[in-house]
């Protein structure tokens, strides 16, 4: 038999079989999955940065008030708050406490954003150099002026670009003596204050007066079931009620001075400051501080 016929017929034999085994080998290859492309997650926004906020001031920052506003401030998501006080202190006095120095150091440290400061109800006295000696007596023509220059050195030294500054108006007390000087002493710093770009004088008489005009007692607290007595019975100094009143006037004025709203999630209440320690830690009532041996 001749070659030529059989390998023909072998040729003709395997093309049968690779086509027969085609179709088998297809649907493999064709059901490959196609993986769906994952979609690029979202860069996660930065959280936005903390605002700092410092409390300067004498007892009123010291006890209750200064304590509930601490509370209050960073309990805020968006806020630090820094607090630095000294009883039976102001601008009068710098050979007992300076104010000047203390605060460029705190300012120094903390950056802060904002500074609230209260002080004044200690300065109704004679002006005395750090070295202790006196310069101008209290009533005496160049007293304002005087006062005026120091104010007005500690607002610059506590100062700086981007910085906002509220000054809290000594609140009224009651005590007509006592008045008479504090009166002489916020026309000072209304005057500065009222003048200066960076800084907002908060009027606090309409939040311890009456609509006539008198010194409120008692008034309704946040925490509290009826009306609650604002002051010591020194006239001056606030109870614990008194201080977490004040503090819940304040707080909305720091917020919007910030450019802050209370956030959602901004639940927590301040804690409460415990009455004792706060009455241990009262200045004396007398407006000056002890004087130098």
């Amino acid at each position: 038999m001749s070659t030529r016929p059989l390998r023909a017929l072998l040729l003709l034999s395997f093309l049968s079989t690779a086509a027969q085994a085609a179709p088998e080998t297809a649907p493999g290859l064709a059901a490959s999955p196609v993986l769906p492309t994952v979609p690029a997650q979202a860069a996660t926004p930065a959280p936005a940065p903390r605002r700092t906020v410092l409390l300067l001031g004498d007892s009123l920052i010291a006890t209750g008030f200064g304590e509930y506003l601490q509370n209050q401030l960073a309990a805020h998501p968006r806020i630090r708050c820094e607090r630095r006080a000294k009883s039976s202190t102001g601008l009068a006095r710098p050979d007992f406490f300076d104010w000047l120095e203390v605060g460029q150091q705190e300012v120094k440290q903390h950056q802060p954003d904002v500074v609230v400061v209260i002080l004044g109800g200690n300065d109704g006295q004679a002006l005395h150099t750090r070295q202790g000696h006196a310069t101008v007596a209290w009533g005496k023509p160049d007293w304002q002026g005087e006062y005026r220059q120091r104010l007005t050195e500690f607002v610059t030294a506590i100062s700086a670009p981007g910085r906002k500054i509220v000054w809290l108006e000594l609140p009224a007390t009651g005590r007509q003596r006592f008045e008479q000087k504090l009166a002489v002493i916020r026309d000072v710093q209304r005057e500065v204050i009222s003048g200066r770009e960076d800084a907002v004088h908060l009027e606090t008489r309409p939040y311890f007066t009456d609509a006539r005009g008198k010194a409120l007692s008692q008034a309704r607290v946040e925490g509290f079931r009826k009306p609650m007595r604002l002051r010591m019975t020194d006239g001056v100094h606030f109870t614990v009620a008194g201080g977490r009143y004040f503090a819940n006037k304040v707080y909305p004025e720091v917020l919007g001075v910030l450019g802050l709203e209370p956030e959602e999630q901004h639940t927590s209440r301040p804690k409460a400051a415990p009455a004792r320690p706060a009455m241990q830690a009262l200045a004396p009532v007398a407006p000056a501080p002890p004087e130098p041996p």
